[in-house]
């Protein structure tokens, strides 16, 4: 049995990352990125397209989009395992939690690069149905209003006579009744609250149902949910979500998600460095204590963004175990970038007497874990979503089981996604050899690029064709463009933070518990 490790045996400062190794890589990354990102823009900006074609710049906000979730699955896994490791106390998971820390660290950095979905028109019209239907909605309701304002008004002021009529002949029978009723003091008492209430309806005509604004507003609302009965339709299902799905609180939610995981990822690997520097034992409390509580607002940012971003791509579909589908995804790559990252760092000679091969067990049981965990909820969806039939649900997979992607969905979701990594992480030897643990952290990677790809793209030809086409021809390389573009510069963000601290947290209490750890 071989001596223990003692924390005594390591610099306090930790390990750098060595720049010149890493230095050129870096370069290569951003190179990629920023001339890539200045060839997308260049061609979104020059394709509008003719008519009746669909346009280049509607097939690149999908593009885009994929490239922007697909990364940022993996930057919000690596806060989820930074949070996780801090509120259970973990001690084996000292040595990695630095990687954790700086992969969680690029979520604001992606959510910002999804900006010109947020705010570029055209990106948004082509991706999120509702946003320019409900400007057609309100637009429409306004025309309504000012084309039947007036008729309304005269409308109502006749209603309005009518009710005084009616409001002095209950007032006249009221009182004689009053007269009958003698010394019957519930007759009595019934009689009186009808009168009130019949003075309480009257009033409210007079007040509120001649205003212009409050008369205008309700034929907008009329018009939104039952249309103008002349060819102008309404549509009561987006007018009924209108109180979430609304432009301005769409947006609010983003800046949100921004200041929420970027907030929480920020604080965690703040602490976490301060503590290499001083080696106080109370960062390791804040992290512990704080993390239970950041739980809940990971949980609460990741579910409504997947929400927001891909289940609204058709707003009539929904889905209640859709943020626990796309979380079991994001943790499980992560895990397997986590691998794949720490596996090269060591063969550029870091990590060298500190990881060991039970790191690499442990790890790979956490991705095994998730291979598991992913496929329960992907079936569960499935599954509940085909045995209720409902039609606004069973859409979402009627649309991917069809033609090319259903064949794409048997290969990669099932066999690929799950089968096969199930069945080689089943083998202990295999979870203890790193290069066997790269490939298959690289074919689950793969997986999810396809599992992020078979969410969003089919909505693309439905959406752009108008049902016709369900892939179309070309649009695969502005997808590629995309994904090396945000790659691109997701590598060169993700270097720059491993440069910036020690590769592990070298102060922290648990050191020589994670040095020694056996499993």
């Amino acid at each position: 049995m071989s001596a223990l490790k003692s924390a005594d045996d390591f610099p306090k400062d930790g390990e750098a990352l060595n720049k010149s190794k890493t230095g050129m890589l870096k370069m290569v990354f951003l190179a990629v990125g920023v001339v890539g990102l200045v060839l997308f823009a260049i061609l979104a900006m020059t394709g509008g397209g003719e008519d009746g074609e669909v346009s280049r710049r509607s097939m690149m906000a999908y593009s885009w989009l994929f490239a922007v979730m697909f990364f940022l699955t993996l930057a919000v896994g690596g806060i989820f395992w930074t949070l996780v490791h801090n509120a259970t106390n973990s001690g084996w998971g000292v040595m990695v939690r630095r990687l954790m820390e700086n992969l969680g660290s690029l979520t604001p950095w992606i959510l910002l690069l999804g900006l010109p979905l947020v705010f570029s028109s055209d990106f948004k019209s082509a991706l999120w149905e509702w946003i320019p239907e409900q400007a057609a909605l309100i637009e429409g309701g306004e025309k309504y209003a000012e084309a039947h304002l007036e008729a309304e008004k005269t409308k109502r002021a006749k209603d309005l006579e009518v009710s005084k009529v009616d409001f002095k002949k209950l007032e006249t029978e009221t009182a004689a009744a009053l007269t009958k009723a003698g010394e019957n003091k519930g007759e009595a008492s019934f009689l009186n609250e009808r009168l009130v209430h019949a003075k309480s309806k009257l009033a409210e005509l007079e007040e509120g149902q001649l205003d212009d604004k409050a008369l205008s507003k309700e034929l907008q609302v009329h018009f939104m949910k039952h249309g103008d009965g002349e060819g102008g339709h309404g549509n009561p299902l987006l007018f009924h979500k209108s109180g979430y799905l609304n432009i301005g609180s769409w947006v609010m939610r983003y800046i949100f998600y921004v200041i929420g995981l970027g907030g929480v990822i920020y604080t965690l690997r703040k602490w976490s460095i301060a503590q290499d520097k001083t080696g106080d034992p109370k960062y390791t409390l804040l992290m512990r204590r704080f993390s239970c509580a950041f739980i809940a607002v990971f949980g609460i940012c990741w579910t409504f963004l997947v929400v927001d971003w891909l289940m609204v791509l058709d707003y009539t579909w929904f889905s209640t175990m859709w943020g626990v589908y796309l979380f079991a995804g994001a943790a499980l790559s992560s895990m397997a970038l986590l691998i794949a990252l720490l596996t090269y760092l060591r063969s550029q000679g870091h990590f060298k007497d500190t990881v060991t091969m039970e790191h690499y067990h442990l790890m790979g049981k956490l991705l095994h874990s998730f291979v598991i965990f992913w496929a329960y909820i992907a079936f569960s969806q499935f599954f509940l979503i085909w045995y209720a039939n409902i039609t606004e649900e069973t859409k979402f997979f009627l649309l991917r089981n069809t033609d090319f992607f259903n064949t794409y969905t048997i290969t990669l979701l099932v066999i690929g996604h799950f089968f096969i990594p199930f069945a080689a992480l089943l083998v202990r030897q295999v979870k203890k050899t790193p290069a066997l643990m790269v490939a298959i952290s690289v074919w689950i990677l793969l997986m999810q690029i396809a599992d992020i790809y078979w969410i969003i793209i089919p909505e693309r030809g439905v959406s752009l064709t108008g049902g016709a086409q369900l892939v179309i021809p070309g649009a695969i390389w502005f997808d590629v463009l995309a994904f090396i573009t945000v790659g691109g510069i997701f590598g060169f963000l993700l270097l720059r933070s491993l440069g910036k601290s020690s590769l592990y947290p070298s102060q922290d209490p648990r050191l020589e518990e994670s040095l020694n750890v056996v499993n």
